[in-house]
């Protein structure tokens, strides 16, 4: 049986407590940022809740008074320092509710193929996805270590799963996110966007950032895994 959806799931905040990791997110960024540049930013991860991680150590370096060309430069050095500290550093990550369930769920079903589209680095993502044990469920892996905006990021996905896996049009591709960052980059890119108010936005926000479906989290309930089209009988 062909592959009628690919369902791409963001990992902060989707699948992954964002109260949780709070701490360990603020200070992948801090130590790298300090180690690179003799520097240390002031980090509120939820200020950056959707965007990228190449976009906000560009942002967290600028703020500290560096030029365009000083930022360009340590931007990929502070990236490779971050995945190193992330693997050694003692962190919590922890899966929001019904998380399991759904990848068990999606990767049961012969129609349909599960992934993962993240802001985050790889290093950092692969760590994440190991450490709660959900890697296992994921065929498609798209991460943000060269992209400065989201909606490039998924642009690409977009179109790679669309072309390897046959697909009829680019609603068959499902971004599931917890901002409306990510619901406007799905929406952009004419996938199917589902919000999940599993992270800091509600599912008023969600839902004004016009969101095809909005849940308020990933519990496979049978309204969301018909969002998701898969069969329920």
């Amino acid at each position: 049986m062909p592959i009628q959806r690919v369902v791409l799931f963001d990992i902060d905040g989707t699948l992954v407590s964002t109260p949780v990791t709070e701490r360990s997110e603020g200070r992948r960024y801090r130590e790298a940022i300090r180690d690179v540049v003799g520097k240390q930013p002031y980090v509120v991860p939820s200020r950056f809740a959707g965007m990228v991680d190449p976009q906000i150590c560009k942002i967290l370096l600028t703020e500290l008074g560096l030029s365009d060309e000083e930022v360009n430069s340590f931007v990929p050095k502070v990236l490779t320092r971050m995945g190193e500290l992330y693997r050694r550093m003692e962190k919590r990550v922890a899966l929001n509710r019904g998380v399991r369930e759904l990848l068990a769920t999606l990767v049961a079903s012969r129609t349909h193929v599960a992934g993962v589209l993240t802001g985050n680095i790889k290093a950092v993502a692969e760590e994440k996805l190991t450490n709660t044990g959900i890697r296992i469920y994921f065929s498609e892996f798209f991460y943000a270590d060269t992209y400065y905006d989201r909606t490039t990021l998924v642009a690409n996905a977009v179109s790679a799963c669309k072309a390897k896996h046959e697909l009829s049009a680019s609603e068959c591709v499902l971004i599931v996110g917890d901002t409306p960052r990510d619901i406007e980059a799905a929406n952009a890119c004419h996938a199917t966007s589902i919000g999940v108010a599993s992270g800091v936005y509600s599912l008023a926000q969600l839902s004004d950032a016009r969101a095809t479906h909005v849940y308020t989290n990933l519990e496979p309930t049978k309204e969301l895994l018909e969002g998701l089209g898969v069969t329920v009988t």
